[in-house]
């Protein structure tokens, strides 16, 4: 559709909307006042009905069709209106459009709502459709009291009927539709008047649009080059300089995103990551090559949905993670089956949930020397149990020996049994460390109450907290429920965590170990956790600094390396607490402040 065409439909929108305003307002208005002037009609023909049938109508127990229908036929006639008259039972004692037997037919009408109003309010009105004419009436009735001692009837005056006039809304209707055609008749004239003007007076407005048009298809089209004439100095014009200017602008940006583009593409073909981008029903719209490779994809896999050309349960469950939070979701799974390469996935949702990135990093090489270097670890641990172990043995007997000696001599064998013992300490640490990061280490289960660890504990560290000065307050409340654990390995988890905050807390301190319910939350990674224990460790130490707080749980890592040299730590008991509770599928963290002290969390989820 053309401007020109366009511009004279508008013309004729706007005049047909004026007029169907024009049309609704005129009969709107003129059923308004038709409407008051029938009610005043109404009340006046009542009111003088009401009066006239005060003085006419005989006791209410004397009341007879051949009596009062009459009178009602000669006032109706009068007031060229439907005149009822309604006994206080509701009964039809006289009617203008019903005699003799159909009017003793008629039905109760004390229950009709102009009648229910009147008596209720002194007076009602009422629009609706008569089902014994079959016609729509206005219907205004009074109530007649019977006066006692009053020129004027009073509402403690006796009832004996409703007075009920009605006028047919016929000539209302009429009216309006006359209006309505007239209006019809207007509207038509001046649409032919909106169609002859608009003919002559678009031509001038769309001819030069009409031409840029023109150009603005072959830009479109390609030609960047295209330009518009400008020929006048007038609005068109200036839009017409403004084209030529964006053409500019445009070329310019194109020869940007060109040169941007070619170097994406550069950049994203040679990365060592694969990269894919989904829409949002996941299905496929870019990969570069190192992705193509990975996820094994045909080679027509654009367009179609990611689960159907690379059936991998953990990528699709991620992706529908990152669809549900809205954020960053991240997990490394297996490409394939338990052989093929492993892979950390990120996927990052853009364009408001509508696209994802999906960017794929091999970390084969690295889980592989990962397991090298564990392996190597343990064997070297192993092999080095069997020497130390004679070395002790060796310098436990020497010592022992009532052989003459030095005290030089027994300087050194003291050091050598200390440094064996430490170096034993070491080893051992180490064998249990490769071994849960290895997964060999199984878990033998058991429902117990933490409450149980507290005696082996106490005999534990009685002799060092007696020595230090330090308290120990144990405070798991016990209306806990039962955690499913290892007993042997939750039992390392409090004996590591008080001795370290043994050992980073002054004399005199106190240790706090405490435990409540956690009924669910969500993580800062939007995981959703369910019902679980958290147990808390607090002690009044020497606190962690904010730099030290994200590596405390690295092996060999410690925050005071004097102090921890002193106290004889391996540095590994926190990297055991952390992967015994990630064996146990729980979660480990801590707040800390410095020179105020630190408070280490253990949850266990209660479901496993």
């Amino acid at each position: 559709m053309n401007i020109r065409t366009q511009l004279t439909l508008r013309y004729i929108g706007i005049l047909l909307l004026v007029m169907f305003a024009m049309y609704l307002y005129l009969g709107t208005m003129l059923k308004d006042s038709m409407s008051k002037r029938i009610t005043r009609e109404l009340e006046t023909q009542a009111a003088l009905t009401r009066e006239l049938l005060i003085e006419k109508l005989p006791a209410e127990d004397n009341f007879t069709y051949n009596a009062i229908d009459p009178l009602i036929d000669r006032l109706g006639k009068t007031e060229k209106a439907r005149l009822t008259f309604i006994g206080t039972d509701g009964t039809v004692w006289g009617d203008t459009e019903r005699d003799g037997q159909a009017l003793r037919a008629m039905d109760n009408h004390l229950k009709r709502p102009e009648v229910q109003e009147a008596l209720k309010n002194g007076s009602g009105i009422r629009d609706r459709y008569s089902d014994t004419t079959q016609t729509e009436f206005r219907y205004f009735a009074l109530p007649i009291h019977r006066t006692v001692g009053a020129e004027e009837p009073q509402e403690e005056d006796p009832l004996i009927g409703i007075c009920r006039v009605a006028f047919p809304m016929e000539d209302v209707n009429t009216a309006i539709g006359n209006l309505r055609r007239i209006a019809l008749l207007a509207s038509v004239a001046g649409l032919i008047l909106a169609i002859v003007f608009s003919v002559f007076s678009t031509g001038a407005i769309t001819k030069p649009i009409e031409k840029l048009t023109q150009m603005t298809q072959s830009l479109a089209a390609g030609n960047v080059n295209s330009r518009v004439p400008v020929d006048s100095r007038n609005e068109l014009g200036q839009l017409s300089q403004n084209f030529n200017l964006m053409a500019d602008r445009v070329q310019e940006q194109i020869d940007e995103i060109s040169e941007e583009h070619r170097r994406s593409e550069t950049i994203l073909t040679n990365m060592g990551e694969g990269v894919l981008l989904v829409n949002g029903v996941f299905e496929v719209t870019y990969a570069n090559p190192t992705a193509i490779s990975m996820l094994e994809l045909p080679d027509d896999y654009i367009g179609k949905a990611l689960i159907e050309i690379n059936r991998i349960p953990e990528l699709q469950a991620l992706l529908k993670k990152a669809e549900q939070t809205e954020t960053i979701a991240f997990a490394e799974i297996q490409l394939g089956n338990i052989q093929e390469p492993e892979a950390e996935v990120t996927i990052v949702p853009v364009s408001a949930g509508q696209e994802y990135v999906i960017v794929i990093h091999d970390v084969t090489k690295e889980r592989q020397l990962e397991r090298i270097r564990a392996d190597f670890v343990a064997n070297v641990s192993h092999e080095l149990r069997t020497p130390l172990t004679a070395i002790r043995g060796y310098a436990e007997t020497l010592l022992g020996e009532d052989s003459v000696r030095t005290k030089t001599g027994e300087q050194f064998l003291v050091k050598i049994l200390n440094h064996s013992a430490r170096l034993s300490r070491l080893v051992s640490d180490l064998l249990e460390l490769s071994r849960l990061e290895l997964g060999e280490v199984e878990l033998k289960r058991l429902l117990c109450h933490l409450n149980t660890f507290y005696e082996p504990i106490l005999d534990v560290f009685e002799p060092l907290l007696e020595e230090s000065g330090l308290i120990l307050k144990w405070e798991i409340p016990e209306e806990l429920p039962e955690v499913n654990v290892d007993q042997q390995l939750f039992m390392q988890i409090f004996i590591n965590l008080i001795d370290n905050a043994i050992k980073y807390t002054p004399d005199g301190g106190t240790i706090t170990v405490s435990g409540e319910i956690n009924s669910g939350d969500v993580l800062e990674n939007s995981d959703t956790i369910g019902e679980e224990i958290v147990v808390h460790v607090k002690d009044t130490g020497i606190g962690i600094p904010m730099e030290s707080q994200s590596r405390v749980f690295e092996r060999f890592y410690r925050v005071d390396k004097g102090r921890a040299q002193e106290m004889g730590g391996t540095g590994l008991g926190l990297a055991i607490v952390k992967h015994i509770v990630l064996r146990h599928n729980g979660r480990i963290w801590l707040d800390s402040v410095l020179g105020q002290g630190s408070v280490f969390h253990v949850a266990i989820p209660l479901s496993d």
